[in-house]
């Protein structure tokens, strides 16, 4: 199998960009960063939160869809 190389040669050649260096952030207390994200995470798995908002979804569309004039 013979493959063509499509390089173009007389194309210009692009120097890389310098790129800003991230933010890090050291801590001394990894305990608290950890039960921080622990807390957040515990807040976006809630069970009841996610119950509430999908029977509220639910009836939304109830509303919308039996009241259409279709």
């Amino acid at each position: 199998m013979i493959i063509k190389d499509e390089r173009d040669l007389s194309a210009p050649i692009v120097e890389p960009r310098e790129v800003t260096t991230p933010a890090v952030w050291m801590t001394n207390n990894e305990n608290s960063n950890f039960q921080d994200f622990l807390r957040r995470y515990r807040k976006i798995r809630d069970a009841n939160a996610h119950f509430e908002l999908r029977n509220a979804l639910i009836e939304h569309f109830w509303e919308e869809y039996t009241n259409s004039e279709d």
